[in-house]
């Protein structure tokens, strides 16, 4: 098999695997720590799974960061958006089977404090309740992709431990991020479950879809400048006499 092909079918899997698997849990049981458990425990296992045949990005935010940091091509990262789009919405769908209605599907909606209440106990959203929502997204996607970038660099990394390094990082953003937005920090999880939320006739969600897609890219963009500002760009550490260790070449 083509190992684009490979690595895009793993992608469509993993980020599949992770909406029907982490967003079920949300769904069934409606506890909280569950859930921000669950993203956590699905992320550590798939990238123990599929980590070597794709990276285990299965969100596009991580993709970007990932072709920013030239740890992909930019052709790469196209298929694999591709992929992760797909799979996402085929988890969502899959889900919505299981569950036997779209209605019981749960998307990113502005809660906490950034959504007020009226008199009549419904939401009033003000421009600052989008603002916030749409920071509080992208401070956490710049976050969770930091701490994989740090954990995945090949020179002050630990790849053996990436995997739970990464599940605990998705743990920590689910649990500051449920209450005011229902963490979304991935684009494609973002976008299936707010169209999706269109067959039960709940605007709300994909009525703020661009929040859930925009932040994430927008956070995934600025964690590898970041990075860099801190532990150098991927070319200085080539570079450095002090590494004297080779990569190597990925036999297609």
């Amino acid at each position: 098999m083509n190992v684009l092909l490979k690595k895009a079918a793993a992608e469509c899997f993993g980020t599949a695997m992770l909406t029907l698997v982490a967003c079920g849990v949300a769904v069934a049981t409606r506890d909280y720590l569950a859930t921000c458990l669950a993203f956590g425990f699905v992320i550590v296992a798939l990238a123990y799974s599929i980590g070597n045949i794709s990276g285990c990005h299965i969100n596009p935010a991580v993709s970007l960061a990932m072709a920013i940091r030239k740890e992909i091509s930019w052709k790469e990262f196209g298929v694999y958006v591709a992929s992760q789009v797909v799979g996402a919405f085929v988890g969502t769908l899959l889900l919505a089977a299981f569950m036997r209605s779209f209605n019981a599907l749960g998307g990113n909606a502005i809660t906490g404090f950034l959504a007020n209440m009226d008199e009549w106990g419904r939401t009033n959203l003000d421009a600052w309740s989008y603002i916030g929502a749409f920071l509080i997204e992208v401070i956490l996607t710049c976050l969770f992709v930091f701490a994989i970038l740090g954990v995945t660099d090949k020179k002050f990394g630990n790849g053996k431990l990436g995997g739970i390094v990464i599940g605990i990082a998705l743990v920590l953003v689910h649990l500051i991020g449920c209450a005011f937005t229902g963490t979304s920090v991935n684009p494609a999880r973002g976008l299936s479950a707010s169209i999706c939320q269109l067959f039960a006739n709940n605007k709300t969600s994909a009525e703020q879809v661009w929040i859930w897609v925009l932040a994430p890219f927008a956070g995934g963009a600025i964690a590898p400048f970041l990075y860099s500002f801190f532990f150098g760009k991927k070319e200085d550490k080539a570079e450095d006499p002090s590494s004297n260790l080779e990569t190597p070449k990925e036999e297609e």
